[in-house]
């Protein structure tokens, strides 16, 4: 068990709080540099530069994303028997952290010259691998919360830095990845070996970025509220477990099967525009310059909006309502951007798009609670770990099913990118290339915005009944009665 090295009164000091604020919140600019990395990158770099199929591709990220749902549960596991001097939780994410950078690094280093087969064993045994150091890093950053601090409102300033460093990752991740690959390739309009080796260099310097910034982060926080360990023969009997009497109480929760449909929809829709936007500005628009700016607006916009949501929850505007009104306005927007193509156009709707998400993303987890607590009013024991466990594959589903669905696509309109890259170089236009290409640009139109048009369809239609907010102050009251009468006895 760590053992505290200061007096109790030292981590009460604002030096150490935001100490520790700041150094926990480094560890969630390190994973989103990783995470939008794969999201937003990858299926371009395997069509593009290591010569995969995109339904191969397609085909791998469901299959691993199974492999990594497995290793999640696995790694939870260890984590909960973890006791050592640095906690329970830092040591995961200091040994985790080379893993994952080195998986970031053979994950863009796809052998091009090898046969198509081998490349194929590399990228499915080189995701694999980034996949579970993604797992080592993220999954004890969430429950390392509660050893960071007993106070409950230190908790929520750990987590609202953590969240601010977190959009700082995604705004690099938008701004500088791809001139870094295009400076390391020699060229912007760089193809074939010379952009793979730019992504290969790129993701080395991020690599090492990723360690050095989960070090300071591990080496500035620490677990002063750790866990308390309790040893088997302390109990005198084995804790037991019955998964499926869990799973028939989690789904008689109505609004968590509701909300379920939500968060798949929610992570499906903007994580398949992620996936297909570089198709889209490369073909559709004509401008990869744009896109960087593209994902910074998708970055920044939502933020202030974070704090507005906050602000008229604690008012008394209901949750779901920033969740209907932002899904209503992701559709709006994207309907727009559908028929009205062009630079300009563009840009103004994907600005109006980043309001509807900014509406919905800050209110998406702060919903989570109140579900769960139903879940305990119902059945009368709290499943909220099992729920949440659930959640979360659903979003690493989602994930995995809009790389497919964008591969999926291109298979449909033909994509070939040898021949696009060819006319690009041949100074082309874009309006050539959809008048070549018109089966292609309806794919990457579709994958883009018309997959994401639907699922944001979906996401308001599941949250029409959803009435939760009616009876949650009733809910509430019986739960606070329930323990204090368990407080009594």
């Amino acid at each position: 068990m760590m053992a505290l090295k200061h007096q109790p009164s030292y981590y009460k000091t604002p030096f150490f709080k935001w100490r520790q604020r700041v150094g926990f919140g480094i560890s969630d600019y390190a994973c989103n540099l990783a995470y939008l990395l794969t999201n937003t990158y990858l299926l371009f770099y395997y069509t593009n530069c290591a010569g995969i199929k995109a339904a191969d591709a397609g085909f791998m990220f469901v299959v691993t994303k199974f492999i990594d749902a497995i290793t999640d549960y696995l790694t939870g596991a260890w984590i909960d028997r973890t006791d050592t001097k640095m906690g329970r939780y830092r040591p995961w994410m200091l040994f985790g952290a080379p893993v994952l950078a080195f998986g970031m690094i053979i994950l863009f280093s796809v052998p091009t010259g090898w046969a198509y087969m081998a490349k194929m064993v590399w990228a499915y045994v080189s995701y694999v691998i980034f996949s579970f150091g993604y797992t080592l890093v993220n999954i004890p950053m969430t429950p390392i919360v509660t050893s960071l601090s007993p106070d409950p409102v230190e908790r929520t300033n750990i987590v609202t830095t953590k969240q601010m460093f977190a959009s700082l990752g995604s705004l690099t991740s938008s701004l500088f990845v791809l001139p870094m690959v295009q400076f390391f390739s020699g060229s912007k309009d760089a193809v074939g070996s010379a952009l793979a080796s730019g992504y290969r260099m790129t993701n080395v310097v991020l690599g090492v970025i990723v360690i050095v910034l989960m070090i300071i982060c591990v080496f500035n926080i620490e677990e002063i509220n750790p866990p308390i360990v309790v040893k088997e023969e302390d109990t005198g009997k084995k804790a037991k477990s019955n998964i499926f009497s869990d799973m028939k109480d989690i789904f008689k929760n109505k609004y968590y099967i509701m909300f379920i449909f939500f968060v798949i929809s929610f992570f499906l829709g903007y994580l398949v525009m992620y996936a297909a936007i570089q198709y889209y500005f490369t073909y559709i628009v004509g401008d990869t310059k744009l896109m960087s700016i593209a994902m910074s607006i998708m970055t920044i916009v939502p933020i202030p909006l974070y704090l507005l949501t906050s602000v008229l929850c604690a008012k008394g505007v209901k949750k779901s309502t920033f969740l209907r009104i932002g899904s209503l306005v992701a559709v709006i927007s994207l309907i727009l951007m559908f028929f009205l193509s062009g630079k300009v156009t563009t840009m103004i709707f994907i600005t109006l798009w980043s309001v509807g998400f900014g509406l919905r993303q800050s209110i998406l987890f702060a919903t989570f609670p109140d579900i769960f607590d139903y879940t305990e009013y119902q059945v009368g024991r709290s499943l909220a770990g099992t729920q949440y466990s659930i959640a979360s594959f659903c979003t690493k589903l989602a994930s995995a099913l809009s790389s497919a669905l964008v591969s999926g696509l291109l298979v449909w309109g033909a994509y070939d990118p040898e021949a696009l890259d060819g006319m690009l170089s041949a100074g082309k236009t874009v309006i050539d290339i959809a008048a070549a290409y018109p089966s292609t640009v309806l794919a990457i139109k579709i994958a883009f915005i018309g997959v994401s048009i639907v699922t944001n369809l979906i996401a308001f239609l599941v949250l029409v009944p959803f009435k939760l907010e009616d009876i949650y102050p009733e809910v509430r009251a019986e739960l606070d009665k329930r323990r204090a009468a368990a407080s009594k006895e």
